[in-house]
């Protein structure tokens, strides 16, 4: 029979050097423990393509006009930046958003600028009709004013279509809207376009978005979109069941905006999913992050990867990943 091992003596004091544990006491045993909290390769730039000479041109990182737009992306892959999503100010603005399906709008533009610079970037686009319709509405609306699903759907699948076809790798759905993400996807097989991602948004409702509505001209006549949005007080529950039903429809990543104050929602989102999740870092957050300077904007950012984000979309991108790479030789 083997001994019966000795009881510890809980009166021995735990042994530290100096209350120091071990495994963060030597600089070589934190360097072999250690693990990058944030890459520059997990970041997302955003884009916004706006008119020459638009007064919004100074307000965020990422808005230029057409012309500047191959100047702008190539930089970002030389700093290790993965991925690009593409907005643009709509024109030919209607009812009918019929700008958005024009052959040479400004979205199909930018993705050929952006795909003749080279820059081998992941390509997501943003899918929806607050560019584009004259109200700022993301969906269309009959005649007595309710959402025509049916238009509304047939829109996106358009839209999808044409972006998918002039060079974007993943096309983003934007409004939360029942049915849309199955509609592109269905779309998107029929056109043997199989090999492009839906990542639609989970959006909840939030005064985070100012700053880019502002620019894009996308405020909407109704002075909100508390229907197509996420109510802030059952973000919990109600973002994982949309990201579910999202899933269910063809979903094959999903991005939750905004992200400085649902960052719980972020974690709830990993703990019950297996799916990518692009954390994106809106537009409202960005004086924030400027107030916080380039350490904080990078410990802001490695903590929402650590959250559960495999990709953060930031207007912070090209400062943080000019940050790690001079930081890191």
């Amino acid at each position: 029979m083997k001994p019966e091992p000795k009881p510890v003596d809980e009166s021995l004091p735990l042994l530290r050097p100096d209350g120091v544990n071990p495994a963060r006491a030597r600089r070589a045993v934190r360097n072999l423990y250690a693990r990058p909290s944030l890459r520059a390769g997990d970041l997302m730039a955003p884009l916004l393509v706006v008119p020459v000479g638009h007064p919004g041109l100074d307000l965020l990182p990422g808005a230029v006009a057409l012309a500047d737009v191959p100047a702008t992306v190539t930089t970002w892959p030389e700093l290790g930046i993965a991925g690009i999503k593409v907005f643009v100010h709509g024109h030919d603005r209607d009812d009918a958003a019929s700008g958005a399906v024009s052959p040479d709008n400004l979205m199909v533009r930018s993705i050929q600028s952006v795909r003749s610079a080279g820059t081998g970037m992941a390509l997501t686009t943003e899918v929806c009709g607050c560019s584009w319709t004259s109200s700022g509405e993301c969906v269309l609306r009959d005649e007595e004013g309710a959402i025509d699903l049916g238009r509304t759907h047939t829109l996106m699948q358009r839209m999808a279509v044409q972006h998918a076809e002039a060079g974007a790798d993943i096309v983003s759905p934007t409004a939360m809207l029942s049915g849309s993400v199955h509609a592109m996807r269905s779309a998107l097989n029929n056109r043997g376009l199989r090999d492009v991602g839906v990542c639609p948004n989970l959006a909840i409702h939030t005064m985070l978005y100012g700053p880019f509505k502002t620019i894009m001209e996308t405020n909407p006549a109704a002075g909100h979109r508390r229907g197509l949005q996420l109510e802030p007080g059952r973000a919990a529950q109600d973002t994982l069941l949309q990201a579910r039903a999202w899933i269910a429809e063809g979903a094959d990543s999903l991005t939750l905006q905004p992200v400085l104050t649902a960052s719980d929602v972020l974690v709830e989102l990993r703990r019950n999913l297996a799916e990518p999740l692009v954390a994106y870092s809106t537009s409202g957050e960005w004086k924030a992050l400027e107030a916080l300077g380039i350490d904080g904007m990078v410990e802001y950012l490695a903590m929402l990867k650590r959250a559960g984000a495999d990709s953060v979309l930031t207007f912070a991108a090209e400062q943080v990943a000019r940050h790690l790479r001079s930081s890191h030789g």
